[in-house]
């Protein structure tokens, strides 16, 4: 779903979010009381939340500031004229009377017109008693008329509003929805790129957040143009950008000296704690709360017989989610000095950094779009990696997958080069075709690929290796 924007030549049309809008319809339509929506900065909540308030009517929006508790509710009652003509012309001496005369005043019989409060958690960090004003609001049947929305880019204070089993509003939300990035599929008509191995390297650049990339947009076409004017120039809007994110989330000095530590390329636990000069069990839980927060990714190997990664594993591997924090972490952390100095040296490690970078993501892709190509016409479990023993000398592949009745496996390589010739190839078929099997696969019908950016002029299968491209991977070309 796309609409247009008005007014901005540099904004995107409106992306997706059909399933996000469908819900708050849903909740919207049945005696609804409190919603909750949060995720990560830049991933358009804003925008959603006055899309659909443009296209339902009988909504008022308010937008939470930094500032005093003072400053704050005089800008939220003013906020509140929309609903409530002349609310604003009074001076409310603390949010219960502010809460209390809202309520009271707030339009019945209307439809359920709808509070939709932005950016809650400023308003909490002044005022902390007021989770508790709004969980007697919520509770009170003669405020059945004012259906809340409560959202907030913190999404730790947000979870600990609604999740937290000791906070005020846990158990009150009717509706909580956490904003997720957008598809890779989205970003090449979003930026007008068509050709796959570009989208690819764009969404190693911008991951999924649209922000990231409307600002791409305004930057211009050539994608190295933008990474260096947006990213790795000290006065680029994003160039430090990946300590906003953490800053936003409250890290703890540990939980950002973790993702240093996986940015660099410490993955395992045991690499972790050492470079971090800490126990592993006192990394557990800063880890675990990354992981919660979406800001970090646990992996595991491969259970064939289950179809997925192993719940619980001593040997997970650990990596940053999102590819622009990733990105930022490998190619512009290390190197801020040299980038504040604009030293040659320092741009060329980060471009160095960054076709790794760009490798890694290719991999990850890989394995999150599997299944959906169905090869074969088969219906397949999504994918995972796999690894056993030492690294350099045990059994290790990129992508695997088994289809849904466990008779097939996919044993996947991913290379990221934008072109092969067929010395190339073959060399890299033959690595593939004598790579070391799972042994809990023998029994199964095993598919060998190779996962390459571009198949064009290359043949469909090579000594029995299926060849697949980025074209088939993000659903531009059927049937692999």
């Amino acid at each position: 779903m796309k609409n247009k924007s008005s007014g901005n030549r540099y904004a995107l049309d409106f992306c997706n979010r059909v399933q996000e809008l469908a819900v708050l319809e849903r909740w919207a339509e049945n005696m609804p009381r409190l919603a909750v929506m949060d995720g990560r900065r830049r991933l358009g909540k804003t925008r959603l939340l006055r899309h659909w308030q443009a296209g339902r009517g009988g909504i008022c929006y308010v937008l939470g500031t930094e500032g005093t508790a003072v400053s704050q509710r005089a800008a939220f009652a003013e906020d509140v004229e929309a609903a409530v003509p002349r609310f604003g012309e009074v001076v409310y001496p603390d949010w219960r009377a502010l809460l209390r005369a809202l309520a009271g005043q707030w339009p019945r019989g209307d439809g359920h017109r709808v509070l939709i409060i932005d950016e809650f958690p400023y308003l909490v960090k002044s005022s902390p008693e007021l989770p508790s004003l709004l969980q007697s609001l919520v509770d009170d049947p003669a405020a059945e008329h004012l259906p809340l929305v409560l959202c907030g880019s913190s999404q730790r204070m947000m979870q600990g509003l609604v999740l937290d089993a000791t906070a005020p509003l846990y158990g009150r939300a009717q509706v909580r929805l956490r904003l997720q990035p957008l598809s890779v599929t989205e970003l090449g008509p979003a930026l007008g790129v068509e050709d796959p191995a570009r989208i690819v390297e764009a969404y190693a650049a911008w991951g999924g957040v649209p922000r990231y990339w409307e600002l791409a947009v305004r930057q211009g076409a050539d994608l190295r143009d933008a990474i260096r004017g947006l990213v790795l120039s000290p006065s680029g809007v994003l160039h430090e950008e990946g300590e906003r994110v953490l800053r936003d989330e409250e890290a703890a000095l540990l939980e950002k000296a973790a993702c240093q530590a996986i940015g660099r390329g410490a993955r395992r636990p045991a690499e972790l704690s050492g470079r971090l000069g800490v126990q592993s069990t006192t990394l557990a839980k800063p880890l675990r709360h990354l992981v919660e927060l979406g800001l970090v990714r646990r992996d595991a190997p491969y259970d064939f017989g289950k179809g997925r990664p192993r719940e619980e594993t001593r040997t997970s591997l650990y990596a940053l989610a999102d590819p622009f924090l990733a990105m930022w972490y490998r190619c512009v952390h290390p190197y801020l000095s040299g980038l504040a100095l604009r030293t040659p040296a320092a741009e060329r490690h980060a471009w160095q950094a960054w076709e790794h970078h760009v490798a890694a993501v290719w991999e990850q892709l890989v394995r999150t779009r599997w299944h959906h190509m169905a090869m074969d016409g088969l219906e397949w479990e999504a994918a995972g990696s796999y690894w056993e023993g030492r690294r350099d000398t045990g059994v290790e592949w990129d992508v695997v997958s088994v289809t849904s009745d466990r008779r097939r496996a996919l044993l996947g390589e991913c290379k990221w080069c934008r072109s092969m010739s067929k010395a190339s190839l073959a060399r890299v078929v033959r690595e593939v075709k004598s790579r070391p099997r799972p042994g809990s696969v023998r029994s199964l019908s095993v598919c060998e690929a190779l996962f390459l950016p571009s198949t064009e002029g290359l043949p469909r299968e090579q000594d029995g290796v299926r060849l697949v491209g980025a074209a088939a991977l993000l659903g531009l070309r059927t049937a692999i």
